[in-house]
């Protein structure tokens, strides 16, 4: 079900606060048509970011190349707001994904609040993996720094169910504004 084309873009979106993913090597040579960035800006809310990023979306990449692979390098905060507009933002770039045939949205994060990211983002990858299975949408999620990587160097890995890494995060991540 899992489309394989050299001309398929990978986005990264980064939340205010998030770390960067780290990319292993092999994500590196990965074939893929383009790859781009979104990053939220310092002084635009939540909301106004997954508003940007959903307008963006279907002109990010040049024609002949479709979106993907998506990964939302998520922060730590679970308060109401930030909830509601990364279930937003992972929604608009699932319904994306969707209108491009396919793909994988992988949902990263680094949990220092003692599970309390984990169990919303836990939540949040249930909801997507259940809405968007029939549009052959790969919905993981990832707690540590190299995690990303794994899911997206080899397609084939990839399940529908979620998988949480054990690693801290630490080695290979960048803190994000």
């Amino acid at each position: 079900m899992q489309k394989s084309s050299s001309s398929e873009g990978l986005l990264i979106v980064v939340e205010l606060g998030a770390e960067w993913p780290s990319l292993s090597g092999a994500e590196a040579a990965r074939p893929t048509g383009s790859r781009r960035v979104l990053a939220q800006d310092e002084s635009e809310s939540h909301s106004a970011f997954a508003a940007r990023v959903g307008e963006q979306l279907h002109g990010l990449f040049a024609r002949g190349v479709a979106l993907g692979h998506a990964l939302i390098a998520c922060s730590e905060r679970t308060d109401a707001p930030a909830r509601a507009s990364r279930s937003e933002l992972a929604r608009a770039t699932a319904s994306a994904l969707a209108g491009a045939r396919g793909g994988s949205l992988v949902l990263v994060a680094v949990d220092r609040n003692e599970g309390r990211s984990q169990k919303a983002l836990s939540a949040l990858q249930a909801e997507l993996a259940r809405e968007w299975l029939s549009a052959a949408i790969d919905v993981t999620l990832r707690f540590g720094a190299d995690a990303p990587a794994e899911s997206l160097a080899d397609p084939k890995s990839r399940t529908r169910a979620k998988r949480v890494s054990s690693q801290d995060g630490k080695a290979g991540s960048r803190r994000v504004a």
